[in-house]
């Protein structure tokens, strides 16, 4: 299919392209899905951190609202608390105050940060959230709250609320005939939740916050005194009391290029659990983000952040590059051999079917070529001349002379038949000085005659070669397919027996073997 050089060399070096490409694809391919999955063990990780954590916090807060639950006297001052008013319910809140100042130190110790305790009908009765005051009654109480209060059932999630206190446990409160007291919140800080999610390779966390959500539960003047504008996403505050940078790396605001903020975009996009990596002196950062909801279901409202450093991801990638840098040193000698041995199949194809001197096609290659327009002829029903050419007076321009002019000679004889053929012929030399020419689709015998006849006369011309004007002629037979006849081997014998026949007769002419039948 592809007979030239040159041609397997294009479509050897195409091969070798896409072999290349496709290969290397493969290998980055490869090397990104073992990225990925690293990315995603590390949110993974991080995930299962907070699940244990939240579990170990949720364990507690249940012990919290029992202790809470079987406490009489607690219980009897809410039940109080629901039949009074004005200065009577002050009185109940004091004492109530008092009785939970006792524990509220060892609470503290357990990292909650609140207690708080309202009424069923929504209305804050007190919360203890700065023991040294006199508790901290406000109002507006969160979606927790208010579900418990609905429905009597526990709700937990995470809170954006006052500063720093996150995850909530909310929890319904009767008496012992079974009537509805109120609720009670007990609030773990933010501090607390990236203590037990943070391990010794972390160098940085925080806590991200929905702008939206942030705005209208946290009071103006800790929003304005505790919030920033998240690096990670705009649409977010973070929250800088839970801003920690370990080691003196503030990573926070070196890590954030075009490519990072993409990548954190379309994982918040996501509103699940992600991983991306990013770069600070050298140095792969997996930087995890964890979705945190709240108790009524609302997604993604705030994020625990660690910034993580890793030296997997750095082997990762000296890993990759190297095996890169071996599959195009291999593929590379591949192609190098591979050209090699086209060019040396076309070097031994050159000398197995052609002419060294001429670069004609020798005996070899003229039998196959003969065969083959034979065939063409017998299906396309027409006809073949077959031409023997053997020169006259080369033996004595080799003698004078000698065998360099001798081949200069021989190589001038080969382009001046050539150049008296058609494409679709062919000329061979079959050794000596002796020439075959095929024509095709030859009209009839005496086209053949016509076209060996100006052969003659182009080579009875005067020859310059190296200064030295030489003089040769040339005696040509022919036979005629399928007219002469059919058999290749006798076709070939015709011919030559009327070259022969043609020098007996006085050289420099043309013999038909039709003509001496």
């Amino acid at each position: 299919m592809f007979k030239t050089k040159s041609s397997k060399y294009m479509v050897f070096s195409f091969a070798f392209t896409v072999l290349m490409i496709f290969g290397v694809l493969l290998i980055k391919n490869y090397s990104q899905n073992k990225k990925d999955y690293y990315l995603k063990v590390q949110s993974d990780l991080l995930l299962v951190k907070y699940e244990s954590s939240y579990k170990y916090l949720n364990i507690m807060a249940d012990d919290v609202f029992l202790m809470y639950q079987n406490n009489k006297k607690l219980v009897k001052l809410l039940s109080q608390a629901n039949k009074e008013t004005g200065a009577l319910q002050s009185v109940s809140r004091q004492d109530l105050y008092r009785l939970l100042l006792k524990n509220y130190k060892r609470l503290n110790h357990m990292g909650i940060t609140q207690v708080h305790f309202v009424l069923p009908n929504n209305i804050s009765f007190l919360r203890m959230y700065n023991p040294q005051l006199f508790g901290d009654n406000v109002s507006g109480n969160k979606p927790a709250t208010v579900a418990t209060n609905k429905d009597h059932k526990p709700h937990h999630g995470f809170e954006a609320c006052r500063f720093m206190l996150g995850e909530r446990f909310t929890y319904p409160l009767f008496d012992k005939k079974h009537y509805y007291l109120g609720s009670v919140e007990i609030a773990y800080s933010t501090r607390e939740l990236l203590r037990n999610v943070t391990d010794e390779f972390v160098h940085d966390n925080h806590i991200l916050v929905s702008k939206e959500i942030a705005k209208g539960t946290i009071i103006e003047e800790e929003l304005n005194q505790n919030y920033i504008t998240s690096l990670e996403d705009t649409s977010y505050y973070i929250e800088e009391s839970t801003h920690k940078h370990i080691g003196g790396k503030n990573l926070y605001k070196e890590l954030y290029t075009v490519q990072a903020k993409e990548d954190v975009r379309v994982g918040i996009r996501s509103q699940k659990a992600f991983s991306v990596v990013s770069n600070y002196n050298y140095q792969n950062i997996i930087l995890s983000f964890l979705p945190l909801s709240s108790s009524n279901g609302n997604k993604n409202i705030a994020y625990i952040v660690t910034y993580t450093e890793s030296d997997y991801l750095s082997n990762l990638k000296i890993q990759t590059n190297y095996v890169l840098a071996l599959f195009m040193s291999i593929i590379s000698l591949f192609y190098i051999f591979g050209l090699y041995v086209i060019s040396a199949q076309s070097k031994l194809k050159e000398l197995a079917l052609y002419d060294n001197l001429t670069k004609l096609p020798n005996r070899a290659l003229f039998m196959i070529e003969f065969n083959n327009e034979v065939n063409r002829a017998l299906r396309y029903k027409h006809n073949i001349a077959l031409l023997f050419l053997d020169l006259d007076g080369f033996k004595a321009v080799n003698d004078t002379y000698g065998h360099q002019i001798g081949d200069e000679l021989l190589i001038h004889i080969a382009n001046t038949i050539t150049s008296r053929l058609r494409k679709n012929d062919t000329v061979s030399r079959l050794g000596g000085d002796e020439f075959t020419v095929i024509l095709n689709d030859i009209k009839d015998a005496s086209k053949a005659v016509e076209i060996a006849k100006l052969m003659i006369e182009d080579i009875n011309k005067d020859i310059v070669i190296n200064h030295e004007v030489l003089h040769v002629g040339a005696s040509i037979g022919i036979g005629m397919y399928p007219g002469d006849a059919e058999e290749i081997e006798k076709l070939i014998q015709y011919a030559d027996k009327m070259m022969y026949l043609s020098k007996e007769r006085g050289k420099n002419r043309v013999t038909l073997y039709e003509d001496e039948k």
